[in-house]
């Protein structure tokens, strides 16, 4: 998992939006420890260059240059419209969950194996 500052900023203020506290149940403090832990996992990413424009929805250009900097094997998205030809320029793969769930399990059974 890749991630630079200002991407961490907009997931905290649209984790932490009233009505997505109200719509999952939990409290913010849940939602900002859950934030906390992707930042202790994450791999810190420094955009130097930002190539913009790159996606029909101009908000996703920051995933993108997170991507393209961190130079990410995909990104895992349900929105997969706005970013495949942006992330396939780069080489990036663009996954939904589900996607991105099976190949995983499929790796992790392979290296069990």
């Amino acid at each position: 998992m890749l991630l630079d500052y200002k991407l961490v900023c907009e997931y905290r203020d649209v984790a932490l939006r009233p009505q997505h506290i109200a719509a999952s149940g939990r409290t913010s403090e849940d939602a900002e420890a859950i934030i906390e832990m992707l930042e202790a996992i994450a791999v810190p990413v420094w955009v130097r260059i930002k190539h913009r424009p790159l996606s029909p929805d101009e908000n996703d250009d920051m995933v993108l240059d997170v991507a393209i900097s961190g130079e990410a094997d995909a990104v895992v998205t349900n929105n997969i419209k706005d970013f495949r030809e942006a992330a396939e320029r780069f080489g990036i793969q663009v996954l939904t969950p589900r996607e991105f769930l099976i190949a995983f399990r499929k790796a992790e059974s392979h290296h069990d194996s």
